[in-house]
């Protein structure tokens, strides 16, 4: 194999494992039709319902290796999904105790109708097609936004101006996936850390510096540093 093309592998790979991160920071709001689509319509895909394991781990030893997808309803964001159900890595009975009645068994060689496959719940595990068509945008952080209030700024700006915005986006927005790593990692750039002798723009004690404010009211400190996400202060140097 060319070195090229060890590269070019190593690069697909990047770019995989950078799509499913941002898919799945939208929580728990995928169904395996959004996912299908933000994958670029790519088959077949591994994905895994109720990741956080909810009353078990038996949760997290199950996946379903989807191969097909037929959209329905308004804009197509309903539907079925077909495919197989794994359990620990391997074909299995979807239930264990039921053969007969499972929706998928070991034997079958035909995809499946994935139960719950419209419903929310779901994390991407893996991409094992190539897209049909083109994956959803993930934003770099010099990219432009393209939507919404701040559609023309950049998103290391709007990371700067509204965090607050930031985080709905990513948890909320379906039209908004990012690098989340890049935009943690900017976050943490932004945030100042202030000293004694910093003074504080706000609230009952404005014009003040920590140092005066900690000698009248520390308390006043606690509670302006659990309620904001702008900036930190350096408690150690205020007990000095």
């Amino acid at each position: 194999m060319k070195k090229q093309d060890i590269l070019q592998g190593v690069m697909d790979i990047i770019e995989k494992e950078r799509l499913i991160k941002a898919i799945n920071s939208k929580g728990l709001r995928n169904s395996l039709i959004s996912i299908y689509y933000n994958i670029g319509r790519a088959l077949p895909f591994r994905a895994q319902r109720f990741p956080d394991g909810r009353v078990s781990d038996w949760y997290r030893s199950q996946f379903v290796e989807v191969h097909s997808v037929k959209p329905g309803g308004k804009g197509g964001k309903y539907g079925d999904a077909y495919g197989f159900y794994y359990r620990n890595g391997k074909r299995a009975d979807a239930w264990e105790n039921d053969p007969e009645g499972s929706w998928c068994n070991i034997n079958d060689i035909t995809p499946q109708n994935v139960p719950c496959g419209a419903c929310g719940s779901w994390v991407l595990l893996d991409i094992l097609g190539e897209p049909t068509d083109k994956p959803t945008k993930i934003y770099a952080l010099d990219d432009k936004l393209e939507f919404g209030k701040y559609k023309g700024k950049t998103l290391r700006e709007v990371v700067k101006e509204d965090w607050v915005w930031v985080e709905w986006a990513i948890g909320q927005s379906e039209h908004f996936f990012c690098d989340i790593d890049d935009v943690m990692n900017e976050r943490k750039s932004t945030i100042k850390v202030l000293s004694p002798d910093d003074v504080l723009t706000f609230g009952k004690h404005k014009g003040k510096t920590l140092r005066e404010i900690h000698k009248e009211d520390p308390n006043y400190l606690i509670w302006v540093s659990q309620n904001t996400n702008d900036f930190v202060i350096d408690f150690s140097s205020l007990n000095v």
